[in-house]
């Protein structure tokens, strides 16, 4: 590579001509009367600056940024390495089946490895202490938890507003 690239600073950036930059900063307000503020954060002089939305060479930076320095994986190695064992579309295997309803109305489960399991392994959310010793997750947005008054800090314990809050707690009830 032939180093850095970069415009030279002798490039002149393009512009309209001054009548332009006149009519241009009349309508967006630029020059400002005395009584009505700037726009935006006000400069040293109190004015506001014109930003020109153009991108010039000499206002960006280099065209060429340094390699990017990534580990080496399985295609980089100089020997063993096989066609069949590098291509990522040969990993792919066929999803598990975790249920298959039969004929019958009785219903199979399979652990995820694909041995018959005797409890469903997918059910319905009902708490941390059912779902924890399933194989599989359990679909769904919730985590149902139970709470209660002893496991609070002391200062959740002593508050009069959620004492009364507490009879509106559905997970107390149960």
């Amino acid at each position: 590579m032939s180093g850095r690239k970069i415009a030279s600073a002798a490039v002149q950036n393009r512009t309209q001509t001054p009548f332009w930059n006149w009519i241009r900063n009349k309508l967006l307000a630029v020059d400002r009367q005395k009584i009505t503020p700037p726009p935006g954060l006000p400069t040293a002089d109190g004015k506001a600056v014109y930003h020109n939305p153009l991108r010039f060479p000499n206002t960006q930076t280099t065209r060429s940024p340094d390699p990017p320095a990534l580990p080496g994986g399985v295609h980089h190695k100089l020997a063993d390495n096989y066609y069949l064992g590098r291509d990522g579309r040969r990993s792919v295997k066929a999803p598990v089946a975790l249920y298959a309803g039969e004929e019958k109305g009785a219903s199979k489960y399979a652990a995820i490895d694909g041995t018959p399991m005797e409890k469903p392994a997918v059910s319905a959310n009902k708490g941390p202490e059912q779902n924890f010793g399933l194989e599989a997750p359990t679909p769904g947005f919730g985590y149902e938890w139970k709470r209660t008054i002893s496991e609070e800090l002391s200062t959740q314990q002593g508050d009069g507003e959620l004492r009364r809050l507490e009879r509106f707690d559905r997970y107390l009830k149960a």
